[in-house]
């Protein structure tokens, strides 16, 4: 029966780490998932030991107890464990080790970048970018010297530019640049009532408008254009949309590509590229409604771990908790028409 059927645990994490079960070693993640088989509706105890660090940050090792019973649980769950339930009687386990910043001499360069004065009813104030073991985005009331607001950023900053914008009448403080790995960086925080950030994003590009900003990210296969614009006192996501805007329009050239084209646009609600990469006659069968409405409201999609489904085929990840999925396979069948490579058929193998 399913409830005493032996489960497979799939661990996998993209840190090079040893993975002890009930204290006993079971493998290393890092190149292939750690697989070990596991008595259904048990409870156990799982450790990562990081076996490498980053350019950037200590790995940390860390012990988490997991749950299979039911939808499955994790304690205690705080990010650093993402469980999914997956058909077949497997349990996939994703590890996020918890990491803190490199402190070795040579790379403490404490630096001030870009300091940019405004002023906030009538008093004055400093924001700037400060980099030391990390980099941040500070604010600092000018005649006290007192700091106002700190937010440690996820990438480390080479260069900024700082800027005040008012957003029709919303005021904005904004800093873009360069990180140490040369990728471009847009930062946002809001400004009353008090201090928060409002954006924080690796980009391709982005724009400052009257009304509203926007910027332009990396999709899993489009890009993405998200406006900004100020709702209820806060700036906020207002809209987004998929297309091609740093760079030229390219065409799904594999199976994989197809798909997170397909599932990219779905879940933008942009029926125009979802029904591009269906075939004439699947796309005669089936209206945009068809297609979300079979998908369902899934909050990602990743290759398939299911050794039954083959390589024309997804993965869809649809939330059960906090930290906690279940998922569901497809298969397709494509055709090339008119030259473009198109999706003829969605299955549930």
């Amino acid at each position: 029966m399913e409830e005493t059927a032996i489960k497979l645990l799939y661990i996998n994490s993209k840190v090079h780490a040893l993975i002890n079960i009930n204290q006993s070693p079971a493998g290393e993640t890092g190149i292939a998932a750690v697989t070990q088989p596991i008595a259904a509706n048990s409870s156990f105890f799982i450790s990562m030991l990081p076996l490498e660090n980053d350019r950037h940050f200590f790995y940390l090792p860390f012990t988490r107890r997991v749950s299979t019973a039911a939808k499955g649980a994790i304690f205690d769950n705080d990010g650093l464990v993402e469980l999914c339930m997956w058909s077949d009687n497997i349990v996939e386990l994703t590890l996020h080790p918890a990491a803190v910043y490199r402190n070795d001499g040579e790379e403490l360069k404490p630096a001030v970048l870009s300091p940019f004065d405004f002023y906030i009813s009538s008093e004055k104030h400093t924001a700037f970018v400060y980099n030391e073991a990390g980099s941040s985005f500070i604010v600092e009331h000018s005649a006290t010297g007192r700091l106002k607001f700190i937010a440690p950023l996820p990438f480390f900053v080479a260069s900024a530019d700082i800027a005040f914008a008012r957003l029709e009448e919303f005021p904005v403080l904004y800093a873009s640049g360069k990180t140490t790995e040369g990728a471009l960086f847009f930062y946002a925080a809001n400004v009353l009532p008090e201090f928060s950030t409002a954006v924080c994003t690796l980009c391709a590009a982005y724009s400052v408008e009257k009304a509203s900003l926007s910027v332009v990210t990396e999709g899993e296969f489009w890009q993405v254009r998200t406006r900004y614009a100020e709702q209820n006192g806060r700036l906020q996501p207002a809209d987004a949309e998929i297309g091609w805007y740093t760079c030229e329009e390219r065409k799904p050239a594999t199976v994989q590509e197809l798909c997170a084209c397909l599932l990219q646009a779905v879940r933008a609600d942009n029926r125009d590229a979802a029904m591009g990469c269906l075939t004439p006659s699947l796309a005669e069968d089936l209206s945009f409604s068809d297609v979300k409405e079979f998908f369902g409201d899934f909050v990602s999609f990743t290759p398939t771990i299911s050794p039954a489904c083959g390589q024309n085929s997804f993965a869809l990840k649809y939330a059960a908790g906090r930290h906690l999925y279940v998922a569901r396979e497809f298969c397709v069948d494509t055709k090339t028409v008119g030259g473009s490579l198109l999706i003829d058929n969605i299955r549930e193998p």
